[in-house]
This record gives C-alpha cells, sequence and structure tokens, in this order.
C-alpha cells in the first residue's frame, strides 16, 4: 500500500473536502442540506454549522431558476446540468454550472455539485496578462534587432560628415541633430531590451508599501493639476521577493496613468495595500475616479500597442505586465461606474 495511504486514512471526507468545487447534500423530501463540503462555506461565506440543516431556498435567495432545477430534477427522478446559471447566495450574485444527480440507492438523497465559472474568467484573465507579457518581450525584441542595425549606418554617416570642412554651421548643427538623435532612439532601445531578458532578475526582499510612496511621490512630482491621494497601507504587510527599481518602474506606470485619467478639479486616487490568505495573499490596490476603460480595450489592456490616449504608445500596461511576470504575481482589473481599480497580487517571502 502507498506510504502516503498508510499516513493518512481516506476516507470520504478528506476526499471531498479537497475538492475545489462547492458540493451539497440535500433530503429530497423536505430539501434540507445534510451535508455540504469545505468548498461549499467558502463560495458561501457560511461555516458548516450554518448549512447543515438549513433548507436550500433558505441559502439561495430569490433563485427561483436554480430552485427549479432543483424540484424538477427531484420529481423527475433524473439528473440535471446546466451551464451558466446565475444564482444569488445571501452575500453575492455568482454564476454557476450546475449538476445535480440521485445518490443511487438512496430514493431520498441528491447531490448538487456547483462550479464557479468567475474562477475560470480569472484563469482566463490571467492568461491574457501572461500572454501579454510574453508578446511585449517578443515585439521589443525584433524591434530591436531590426531598428539598430540602420540606425547604427545613420549615426555612422552623420559621423564622417562631420569631418568634413566645408560644411556650413547651420548644416553641421542638422548633422549633430542627427547623430544626437539617433543616439537616443538607440538608448531607448537599450533601456526597453531590459525587459526582454529572459536572465532571472536581481530580487532581494522589498517592502512594497515604501515603493507605493516613492511611487507616488515621484508621480505627484510630474503633474501640475490638484490630486487628492488617499492613502492605505497595512503597516504589518509582510516582505516581497522582487526587484525593487522594477517595482518602482510598475507602480510609476499604473499611478500615472490613474493621475492622466482623473479629473483637473476633483481627481482622487486611492493607493491600498493588505493581506487577505491566498496563493497570491499580498495586494497592492490602485483606484482613481477618471474616465474608466472603454469596452473595446478591456480584453487586450495589457497588449503591447493599446491604448486610449491621443498620444500614447500603449506600452505602460505592457511593461507592466512584463515585470509582474517576473515577479510570479498577476493582475486584475475592473472598471466601475468610470472609477477604474487595479488589483496587484504577490507572493510574500519565503523564510
Amino acid at each position: 500500500m502507498d506510504t502516503l495511504v498508510k499516513s493518512k486514512e481516506l476516507d470520504s471526507e478528506f476526499i471531498l473536502n479537497s475538492v475545489q468545487s462547492p458540493i451539497i447534500v440535500i433530503n429530497s423530501v423536505k430539501k434540507t442540506i445534510i451535508y455540504c463540503n469545505h468548498a461549499t462555506e467558502i463560495f458561501l461565506e457560511l461555516s458548516r454549522r450554518n448549512i447543515i440543516g438549513k433548507k436550500i431556498n433558505n441559502l439561495f435567495k430569490d433563485d427561483s431558476y436554480f430552485i427549479s432545477l432543483v424540484d424538477k430534477s427531484i420529481k423527475s427522478n433524473r439528473n440535471i446540468n446546466e451551464f451558466n446559471v446565475l444564482i444569488n447566495t445571501l452575500k453575492k450574485k455568482t454564476s454557476v454550472s450546475i449538476s445535480i444527480s440521485k445518490i443511487e440507492n438512496n430514493d431520498n438523497l441528491f447531490t448538487i455539485i456547483l462550479n464557479d465559472l468567475s474562477k475560470s474568467f480569472e484563469l482566463s484573465k490571467q492568461y491574457n496578462f501572461e500572454k501579454s507579457a510574453q508578446s511585449v518581450s517578443s515585439l521589443v525584441s525584433m524591434l530591436s534587432h531590426e531598428i539598430k542595425n540602420p540606425l547604427s549606418g545613420i549615426k555612422g554617416a552623420s559621423q564622417i560628415i562631420q569631418k568634413r570642412t566645408n560644411i556650413k554651421d547651420k548644416d553641421l548643427n542638422l548633422i549633430k541633430l542627427i547623430s544626437n538623435e539617433a543616439e537616443r532612439i538607440k538608448k531607448l532601445l537599450n533601456s526597453l531590451e531590459n525587459f526582454t531578458d529572459d536572465r532571472p532578475i536581481k530580487k532581494r526582499s522589498v517592502n512594497l508599501n515604501q515603493i507605493l510612496r516613492s511611487s507616488k511621490d515621484s508621480v505627484n512630482a510630474m503633474f501640475d493639476k490638484k490630486i487628492n491621494y488617499l492613502e492605505n497601507y497595512d503597516p504589518s504587510l509582510p516582505m516581497i521577493y522582487g526587484n525593487t527599481d522594477q517595482l518602482f518602474q510598475l507602480f510609476i506606470n499604473l499611478l500615472k496613468n490613474a493621475a492622466e485619467a482623473i479629473n483637473k478639479d476633483n481627481g482622487i486616487i486611492k493607493i491600498s495595500t493588505r493581506y487577505e490568505h491566498g496563493n497570491l495573499p499580498i495586494k497592492v490596490i490602485i483606484e482613481d475616479n477618471g474616465i474608466g476603460i472603454p469596452n473595446e480595450l478591456r480584453e487586450n489592456i495589457f497588449d503591447a500597442f493599446v491604448t486610449n490616449k491621443a498620444n500614447g504608445k500603449g506600452l505602460g500596461l505592457s511593461i507592466c505586465a512584463k515585470i509582474i511576470h517576473a515577479h510570479s504575481g498577476t493582475i486584475e482589473f475592473d472598471t466601475i461606474n468610470n472609477k477604474t481599480l487595479f488589483t496587484v497580487m504577490f507572493e510574500k517571502l519565503k523564510k
């Protein structure tokens, strides 16, 4: 027998509690819940003692369709599967897929399995975010290679012309301008290439609260309009393992976007940090009351050259995606009543 099985009895309770989808067993006569797994407690945001013994229609408020599916399964004595059903718990609304089935050898017991579709959506957003992080690396690498060769030729030609003695001062100044601009573009490409380097970045213990304060001060100095900052930093926020320069660039980009989006007179930017248990427990939330993100851009907002700014290059959020990906984190966003909310999540520093 496997040593793991020897060390821990794998009974049905242990197995069901390891399943990530909510599982509910009801008595079909009284329609009361006689069993739920741990995922059900998380989904309903209730403890098991507040779930067991309750009628199912008392925990799923105003869910006539969901309850009707349960009734239909019981009355017809057959299994029912339904995709993308909006159900209302006591605390939230969620789209789920539902599987209702009769337990064999027991006419009075039915199981209900719920699959939270919002989690699938979050995984899809995370995939798109990681795809964007990779796409900007490929794009910058290609552009840098293609541009640097002719750029070197332009700069070399301008230097040769400068050495000629019969050039007028006016023309010489233009040639120097060409040389200087070529060098400036080359430096810009070199800085962008830092984000295409797949080698591990140098990391150390980092205090995100300190980086956010410094980033806010830098962004505030960039704008001549009044910005109301509402800051709420968790003083006990754990450290993360990160690169200070890249994280500084990340939050400068996010805060700069927020500052550009808000109204000149009553612009508000909220910055907060908090710790929530989970795989990525450290959260940084940046919210502004600006113009919001247009619906047509939302699916591709982290892609390179996607922007709604008149003079924007569309690289800021792509670079953010690259930095977050390098730190094994993720980012989510939402727009509600023109308020844009970005949530960046990281692992805590392992001791």
